[in-house]
């Protein structure tokens, strides 16, 4: 039994960067790929996409990678439906962290990886990585060399590498033109704090 994006929405309490509203644009994203997919189940895809970041909020306080508790949360939310479709649920969302090893097996897994990242990149990625340096406390820019993590930083470590981890063609596609735009505002801001625009 898939669960409802009303009743999904009632187990968020995230920060700004990983709330619901991600969590619908990544459906969003998702309903995009998989259309360009033979065989999808849209029950497990939804179900994993609507429960992907249920574990977020907590991952700082308890150290517990969120993908892996957010599987056993969802095993336990849907313990009343068929265990075939909880075990394909559980895999995709154990499987949607870009820094985790754990790679997606399923065509719902990597539909789910690949919206996942979408939201991290583009216009919507610049300002989810600006929204969180500042509730960090962060500068809004730093050269490498200050040591502090800023939204340029992990422009360069994170999202500057995402196109390229990307799984299916349809994903990729939409992820060369967010990337370009990246590159772009990157440049142009750095060019402006050194006065240069």
């Amino acid at each position: 039994m898939p669960i409802t994006i009303e009743q999904a929405e009632t187990c968020y309490h995230n920060d700004v960067v990983h709330d619901f509203d991600h969590v619908l644009r990544v459906w969003a994203n998702a309903q995009k790929i998989a259309q360009t997919q033979a065989t999808v189940n849209l029950k497990i895809l939804k179900t994993a996409t609507l429960l992907h970041d249920i574990a977020r909020a907590d991952q700082r306080q308890t150290g517990l990678d969120h993908a892996a508790e957010g599987a056993r949360r969802a095993r336990v939310i849907l313990q009343h439906a068929p265990a075939d479709f909880v075990d394909a649920v559980c895999h995709a969302i154990a499987a949607h962290r870009f820094r985790v090893d754990n790679p997606p097996q399923t065509i719902e897994a990597i539909i789910l990886y690949d919206a996942d990242k979408l939201d991290a990149i583009g216009a919507v990625g610049i300002a989810r990585a600006f929204a969180f340096s500042g509730a960090a406390g962060r500068r809004l820019w730093a050269d490498d060399s200050a040591g502090v993590h800023t939204a340029r930083q992990e422009f360069d470590v994170k999202l500057f590498r995402i196109k390229d981890k990307l799984l299916t063609g349809a994903a990729k596609t939409i992820a060369e033109q967010r990337h370009k735009f990246m590159v772009i505002f990157f440049e142009q801001m750095a060019a402006e704090l050194r006065g240069e625009r």
